[in-house]
Parts: structure tokens; C-alpha cells; sequence
């Protein structure tokens, strides 16, 4: 019976033994499964703070990429207009000849420029010093440069009333020659000379339409 009892009791132990080694793993297996669970559960909660956190941020507005601002329209550059340009504007007749030189009859030149045009005839049957042959050619001439307007008015006036106006060589290159182009304008022209073998030459005229004032 003691040896029973003593078998007995050492199975008892064995058992008992095997039993508490069970429960020792088991709650180590389950502490182990337990703080896996806590980390996954930490882990999650981490990156869904994350996700908040960058979900709040607010991305800055890029200013270098926008589309630039529509540019405000820049007013056309005119050129200044001088004064004597802006008053003959309004002259009731004008020159039709291009700007620059043109050919008229018998070799003669006229330069039309801004304001004026220069003829020149400087050639032996055309240059003169005497004021009949001279206001015969302004009166051949002066049509091919201002048109019919200076016709009208050279019509108007009669013959030895431009020669008239003063001495060809010393007066008339300094006052100048005025014809009568409608109400309060004129035709300026002035004879220029150069120095021949007897004296002055007049071999150009300058002419222009200004107000009759002037």
C-alpha cells in the first residue's frame, strides 16, 4: 500500500507538475499574443494620427506657376506733332507730289519735304535774273506741285501782278511772294539765287501753303 501510495503520489506530482508548466506556457503564449495585438493595435493608431495630420495640412498656393495676369494694353507711341505740321492740316489746298524728288518738264526738280517743296532750275535757259521770266515759270510750275487749287488762284491774279510784289534779286528772296488760296491762307514762295558772272541768279524757289497772317 506505501509502495502504491508512493507511485501514487509521484504520478500525482508528474501530473500536477506537467500542469503547471501548461498553465505557465499558456499564459506566456497569451501575454505574447496579447502584446502583439497592443503593438498592432498602437501601430494603427499611429498611422491613422498620421493620416489625420496631413489630411489638415493645408498645401501652400504655388505663386510662380499661376497663370500670369492679363497685361494691361500699352497705348500706342504716336509721334509729336509740331505745331506748323497740325495748323497746315487744315490748308485748303496742299502739295500732290510724293515725298522726296520729282521730275518736272525740262529737267527740273522738285524736292517736297515736311512743310515745303524746293524746286530747282538751275539750268542755262530756265535760271534767270529778270522778274517777267521768272513769274512765267512760277506760273508753269506751281500747278505740277499744289494741282488745280494753285491754278485757280494764279488765275486770279493777273499778269505783272506777281513781279510786281517786289525786286526779284534782293527783296523778294527775304518777303517772299504771296498768293491768295481761299480765306486766310496763302501761297508762300520764295526765289534763292547764287552768284553768276553778272550777278545774282535766282535757280530755286521754296514755297508753301501757310495761314494768310503769317
Amino acid at each position: 500500500m506505501k509502495r502504491l501510495l508512493l507511485r501514487g503520489s509521484a504520478v500525482g506530482i508528474v501530473i500536477a507538475t506537467f500542469i503547471a508548466a501548461g498553465l505557465v506556457g499558456a499564459t506566456a503564449i497569451r501575454a505574447k499574443v496579447d502584446d502583439a495585438s497592443a503593438n498592432r493595435s498602437a501601430k494603427a493608431a499611429a498611422d491613422s494620427a498620421r493620416r489625420a495630420q496631413r489630411a489638415n495640412v493645408v498645401e501652400p498656393i504655388a505663386t510662380t506657376d499661376s497663370a500670369p495676369a492679363a497685361a494691361t494694353p500699352t497705348p500706342p507711341i504716336t509721334a509729336p506733332t509740331s505745331p506748323a505740321s497740325a495748323t497746315r492740316a487744315g490748308a485748303p489746298i496742299r502739295a500732290i507730289l510724293p515725298m522726296g524728288q520729282s521730275e518736272l518738264p525740262d529737267s527740273v526738280t522738285a524736292t517736297r519735304g515736311d512743310t515745303d517743296v524746293v524746286v530747282s532750275f538751275d539750268l542755262m535757259m530756265i535760271r534767270t535774273r529778270r522778274a517777267e521770266k521768272f513769274e512765267q515759270f512760277v506760273r508753269a510750275t506751281l500747278p505740277a506741285i499744289y494741282g488745280r487749287g494753285a491754278r485757280d488762284a494764279l488765275s486770279k491774279i493777273p499778269d505783272g501782278g506777281l513781279a510786281s510784289q517786289g525786286e526779284l534779286l534782293t527783296e523778294l528772296p527775304r518777303k517772299g511772294l504771296r498768293i491768295p488760296v481761299g480765306t486766310g491762307w496763302m501761297i508762300r514762295l520764295f526765289p534763292e539765287t547764287r552768284q553768276g558772272q553778272d550777278g545774282p541768279l535766282v535757280v530755286r524757289y521754296r514755297v508753301s501753303v501757310v495761314p494768310g497772317g503769317l
